[in-house]
């Protein structure tokens, strides 16, 4: 009996230890909630917080894993109590203001440094940047501001020119943003820093007259009294240069010598119309071994590259063999939008490329029975738009 009661206390007192030198997580929390603490010491008590918090989630999980299996509701409705509970040990607003304050007093290496670990701790350190692109003049006002909440420190990237939606006849060029209306911080595009508290970045817009391709690697900026519509230079073969296009104002520039800037000014984008012919392929029978007196299918496939929708698109096959025949040289392909993909017999265009298949709209031709073995019939097929630009690809066959 007295060996029992002795082994007993040893129990008691090692379980008392044991909570003595590892609280839970309830306590720790309980000790720090409400203190006003220094960022040493708020890392040194949150970090092993969040340490107590993941060991004891991981055995709530495992113990609701158990009660699931073994059907015991009331230790299910336990641990998931728990689990919800454990969710609720976070940072206070106080405290997190009080710990921006003091990074905010810091070097900016070890403010960064500190701004990293508090905004990973801090459910409410989340500073908004507005993007303010409010513009007025004689006869327009807009008003528009922009959002971001992010963790200090991300990298975030500012809007480009090409982005705006206002009319540039009124407001002129987006040139970048500042942290005062009047002043020129950053260029539009650049990518900058979540600020560490709540910050507003104004539009800065000048007037002029830009001319903007990615393609061509063209960027030109004139004042309203210089401008030159530049030619840009075709980015491959296929491109054919349409002209620039200011969609905020619905301006075409087809004609470089007719064009006059009106108001503040305009933000041009080249077009272009490119097609290409991704495959063309002779259906059922191999290309190098292709079968005499008999009618055979070809298909293709082609996708539209161009910044410009193409419409009235046609495809014609031809041939300067004397030994085939091409009994459908033409089929009308329709219309194809800029950076979409189709077959001749897609049922509907897609961004993906499409196999080419099936012998509905297909180009039918004959190679004729004297067309001794090993000869190649070169075979030319050429798409055209209704506006007359034209696209090819040759396809070689070798009879059998």
């Amino acid at each position: 009996m007295k060996r029992t009661l002795a082994l007993m206390m040893v129990l008691l007192i090692a379980v008392s230890m044991s909570l003595v030198a590892r609280p839970t997580a309830e306590t720790q929390y309980a000790a720090i909630h409400d203190q006003v603490l220094s960022l040493t010491e708020a890392k040194k008590a949150y970090d092993g917080l969040a340490s107590a918090i993941a060991a004891e989630r991981e055995s709530a999980q495992k113990n609701l894993v158990t009660a699931q299996r073994s059907g015991d509701r009331l230790a299910w409705r336990e641990a998931r109590l728990n689990l919800a509970k454990l969710s609720t040990y976070v940072m206070s607003r106080a405290q997190s203001d009080a710990l921006v304050s003091e990074i905010l007093e810091l070097e900016e290496a070890e403010r960064a440094q500190w701004a990293t670990w508090l905004a990973s701790v801090s459910p409410y350190w989340r500073p908004t940047l507005t993007l303010d692109f409010s513009s007025s003049g004689d006869g327009y006002r807009y008003s528009y501001r922009q959002t971001i909440t992010q963790k200090p420190g991300v990298e975030v990237t500012l809007p480009r020119a090409s982005q705006i939606r206002f009319n540039s006849r009124q407001v002129g060029v987006l040139v970048g943003w500042g942290i005062t209306p009047d002043a020129l911080t950053w260029a539009e595009g650049e990518t900058i820093a979540m600020p560490y508290t709540d910050q507003t970045l104004y539009a800065i817009y000048q007037e002029g007259v830009r001319f903007v391709d990615e393609r061509s690697n063209t960027d030109r900026f004139y004042s309203l009294d210089a401008v030159t519509v530049p030619t840009p230079q075709a980015p491959s073969e296929g491109a054919v240069f349409s002209g620039w296009w200011d969609r905020t104002t619905a301006t075409l520039i087809d004609d470089p010598a007719s064009y006059a800037p009106q108001g503040k000014g305009g933000y041009f984008e080249a077009l272009w119309k490119e097609l290409v012919i991704d495959d063309v392929a002779l259906l059922y029978y191999r290309s190098d071994n292709a079968p005499t007196n008999t009618q055979l299918s070809l298909g293709f496939s082609y996708s539209n590259v161009g910044t410009v929708d193409l419409r009235g698109l046609v495809a014609t096959l031809s041939s300067d063999s004397e030994y085939v025949t091409i009994l459908r040289p033409t089929i009308a392909l329709g219309s194809l939008a800029s950076g979409y993909r189709a077959t001749n017999n897609s049922r509907w265009p897609t961004r993906a490329r499409q196999l080419v298949s099936g012998q509905g709209n297909v180009m039918r031709l004959v190679i004729s029975k004297d067309a001794p073995s090993g000869t190649v019939i070169p075979l030319t097929l050429t798409i055209s738009s209704a506006s007359g630009e034209a696209w090819s690809a040759t396809y070689p066959l070798t009879v059998r």
